[in-house]
């Protein structure tokens, strides 16, 4: 069952339990944190652009396990309200050996508002999240009308969503360690 804490984000588990979560149960959980934390409903366009990342996550994340069955141990934490930012949340973030910090923007053409926001989220778990301070923070933005973009802008890896599997598959060979805890990264 996935970690349901009081806790600072909207839903929080292993990729595997994502992967056998129903995308209700899951919208319900999302919808009721920012409920509690804007004290009012979600507004019309942030339902869509949930469902949408749903549907793309469960999809790479399937293809991730398929071909490294032990990054199912992953954790995924969805809307994470950032350290000292007054409620801002991050869309994704993901611990492993390394945290990867995924945000989604429904665009095509990379923008560097969009760039400076991923690298300011990852930044501040980074420098302000007690827990992240001894690992790596990759941050990712993923541009959802794209199809098969890689790039670099500065530190921020840019990708399109079929990408995903392929770059958290890369990143994470190359990091080291055990895997982050996150009941303690949570509560850090």
């Amino acid at each position: 069952m996935a970690e349901k804490i009081s806790n600072p984000c909207g839903w929080s588990g292993t990729i595997q339990n994502f992967l056998s979560l129903s995308k209700a149960a899951w919208l319900a959980s999302l919808q009721e944190h920012h409920q509690r934390c804007m004290n009012g409903p979600a507004d019309q366009s942030q339902i869509p652009a949930w469902d949408h990342e749903f549907d793309i996550l469960a999809k790479e994340l399937k293809q991730l396990i398929q071909a490294n069955p032990a990054l199912g141990a992953y954790t995924i934490i969805f809307d994470y309200a950032l350290p000292r930012e007054r409620g801002r949340r991050s869309d994704l973030i993901i611990l492993g050996h390394a945290i990867f910090v995924l945000e989604f923007e429904d665009i095509e053409k990379i923008l560097p508002a969009h760039v400076d926001e991923v690298a300011a989220d990852a930044r501040d778990l980074k420098h302000y999240h007690a827990g992240s301070h001894q690992s790596t923070v990759i941050p990712i933005l993923v541009l959802t009308q794209t199809k098969d973009l890689i790039k670099r802008n500065d530190d921020v890896i840019v990708i399109s969503p079929n990408r995903i599997a392929d770059v958290l598959t890369v990143e994470s060979e190359l990091e080291s360690g055990s895997l982050i805890d996150p009941g303690m990264w949570i509560a850090a």
